[in-house]
């Protein structure tokens, strides 16, 4: 018995990307449709300005998503230490996305989560920051006031101050769809801003 090669290769491609397309659908067409929570929110999501829709271009731009997540996971060691004032972070849920037209919930952890960092941090603080981040480590007065030099994160001085405040002001956005910095009673704790 002979099989016809060439035959046998269309069906193999034809099988093939019918069984893609099936995946591809099951996953991205269904679920939107079947739960609607996924586009949708019954809770107040924050409305970007046109400051905070430049700072998003600019840590897209400048690839921020390649060393930082945006997504707490289910583990009680991400709730710990992407957590504020001892107050251990919620996991990341979906509607907190929904008026996010590009996600950047990304897949490694060079830097920390930032998920939860609005309002962890003043202003200064990130601008400061995104200037000269290796100059943002702890003090060891035993080290003659020199700065430990923890953070790997490279200088965006190069940026101009309209730049690094236009990110600032998108970072200041994100983990404040929830409010999530209260107090074992339920009293807010104060934030660096309002």
């Amino acid at each position: 018995m002979k099989i016809d090669v060439e035959k046998s290769l269309i069906w193999t491609a034809t099988g093939a990307f019918v069984f893609f397309s099936v995946g591809a659908v099951l996953t991205t067409v269904v679920p939107p449709i079947v739960d609607k929570t996924l586009w949708t929110s019954e809770y107040a999501v924050h409305e970007y300005t046109e400051q905070e829709l430049r700072g998003i271009e600019i840590y897209k731009n400048e690839g921020c998503v390649y060393c930082h997540t945006q997504q707490i996971r289910q583990l009680d060691s991400d709730r710990r230490r992407y957590g504020w004032r001892l107050v251990q972070a919620p996991e990341s849920e979906s509607w907190e996305y929904v008026n996010d037209k590009q996600h950047f919930l990304g897949t490694k952890r060079t830097g920390p989560d930032l998920a939860r960092v609005g309002g962890k941090y003043s202003s200064e603080w990130h601008y400061a920051h995104f200037k000269n981040p290796r100059d943002m480590g702890e003090k060891f007065p035993d080290r003659k006031g020199l700065y430990e030099k923890a953070s790997i994160m490279p200088s965006f001085a190069y940026l101009s101050d309209e730049e690094i405040r236009d990110l600032t002001a998108y970072i200041q956005t994100l983990g404040r769809n929830k409010n999530w910095r209260v107090d074992e009673d339920g009293t807010p704790l104060n934030d660096y801003e309002e």
